[in-house]
């Protein structure tokens, strides 16, 4: 079964976290929320109370298929000067792992912390002019190398499709993607999002 964590921060975009959880649990993907404060109840960018299922000190040594983080300025910011989940993000991306940033935490995280290299990726709000790591790409959702990267909120279900489809195309026998889009009435594009 692949696994995915989803750090979360204080101040983090709610809506871009929740449905990222529910689409990949719907494909029966193990996905661990992972609190990155000292505290399994965190405070929300719009004050929805949500709690992490571990604490990231409890799961951190362990290795996941991929490692997810939403927006929200506060979040972002909470997560990008964190030197746990720095190093967290550092030791999947050494072992190949995917790494999947929505909204603000693609520039706020991974370019603010030269973690994206010469990879190409996409952010909200025009982040990406503030920093010069990673090559941005003005798409909605953008795949390269082990990169999974969304502009923001109203492409969250295109950004975890996407990550789902990634994570399962090597599985044999795993759910259809494209099945579960279809069922909740969701125009999944299905193509290479490459840039």
């Amino acid at each position: 079964m692949k696994k995915v964590a989803v750090l979360l921060a204080d101040g983090f975009e709610e809506a871009e976290a929740v449905v990222f959880v529910d689409i990949l649990r719907r494909q029966k993907i193990l996905v661990d929320v992972l609190s990155c404060s000292e505290n399994l109840a965190l405070s929300t960018c719009f004050a929805t109370h949500i709690s992490a299922d571990y604490l990231l000190n409890d799961k951190a040594t362990t290795i996941y298929d991929a490692v997810m983080l939403p927006g929200g300025p506060e979040g972002t910011d909470n997560l990008s000067k964190d030197k746990n989940v720095i190093d967290f993000l550092k030791r999947h991306i050494a072992k190949d792992k995917w790494i999947c940033a929505i909204c603000s935490s693609g520039a706020k995280v991974l370019a603010a912390n030269y973690l994206l290299g010469t990879a190409k990726y996409t952010t909200g709000g025009n982040l990406q002019k503030n920093f010069t790591d990673g090559v941005f790409v003005d798409k909605k959702v953008v795949v390269d190398r082990n990169f999974i990267s969304a502009k923001g909120l109203g492409v969250v279900f295109e950004f975890s499709f996407t990550v789902a489809h990634k994570l399962l195309e090597d599985v044999p026998d795993s759910i259809d993607v494209n099945w579960q889009a279809e069922h909740i009435y969701f125009e999944h594009l299905n193509q290479s999002l490459s840039p």
